[in-house]
């Protein structure tokens, strides 16, 4: 063993004192990660404090990366469907997506509209790459308020074309379309299958005037109606609410009270 040199004042050797230093500075080095780790939760439990406060997580991809719902503290009676519509709203706007899914409440509903050129392209009913962050994230939403859904109507909807019916047919597509949607939100996000109804409707809801482009683009739709546990809606809204859609007319802005409350479809000939 080597020998240690010892002080002028034989008091200890300059071994021990560097040891000692090094005790310190690990000691010191595990008391600043401490203390980071205590900030941290700190923080998260002020964050917490915040009844249904959402808490978005940006990807390693930066603006347009994955995000995840979070957690969305709060107690039971906080997870309304007010709520529910307040943070996917909240999402959109800050992807800056309005243009594409517009999202709107009526009473105890919240209705969620997708233009068809953000989930999927022309003739297909295989989800784009870039759908999957912005139906991940409605579909952790929903999981996180599924006991406060009593269902979720998932409509596909097509553009009248004048295309050869053998070409590709509108119901088949929009049916496609809409299990596609739904199939997502069950095995990516484990929605409750049960809770789930697809409707294919072809192009028989037209919105928009299907004689002009950018008309069409608006009626090649996806539709989510989120009915909450407190509506007595919980089947095809459109069948039970029969009329609202006349065939000769069209909304004109598409909101949730046009779909679900009749009389307030004024709009254009096709």
């Amino acid at each position: 063993m080597a020998r240690r040199k010892r002080d002028d004042d034989g008091g200890g050797t300059w071994l021990d004192t560097y040891a000692d230093m090094v005790t310190l500075l690990l000691t010191f080095f595990v008391v600043l990660v401490g203390m980071a780790s205590f900030e941290t939760e700190t923080i998260d439990i002020l964050i917490r404090s915040f009844g249904g406060a959402q808490i978005l997580e940006q990807g390693a991809g930066g603006a347009g990366g994955a995000y995840s719902a979070g957690e969305i503290a709060g107690s039971e009676a906080e997870l309304t469907m007010d709520s529910l519509y307040q943070h996917i709203k909240d999402y959109v706007e800050s992807q800056g997506m309005e243009a594409a899914v517009s999202i709107s409440k009526h009473e105890d509903i919240v209705y969620i509209r997708f233009s068809s050129q953000i989930l999927f392209q022309p003739d297909r009913y295989v989800l784009v790459e870039e759908a999957k962050p912005l139906l991940g994230f409605i579909g952790e939403v929903l999981k996180i308020y599924e006991e406060k859904i009593r269902v979720i109507n998932v409509c596909g909807h097509t553009a009248q074309t004048g295309r050869a019916k053998s070409e590709v047919s509108d119901w088949r597509l929009s049916g496609e379309r809409a299990a596609t949607v739904a199939m997502f939100f069950e095995d990516e996000r484990d929605i409750d299958k049960q809770k789930m109804i697809t409707f294919g409707y072809g192009d028989n809801y037209p919105i928009a005037d299907n004689s002009t482009e950018p008309g069409r683009q608006q009626n090649r739709r996806v539709e989510l109606v989120i009915v909450g546990e407190k509506s007595l809606i919980n089947f095809d809204v459109y069948g039970i609410l029969g009329g609202i859609f006349d065939s000769n007319q069209f909304p004109t802005s598409g909101g949730a009270s046009e779909l679900l409350t009749p009389g307030l479809n004024n709009g254009s000939t096709n």
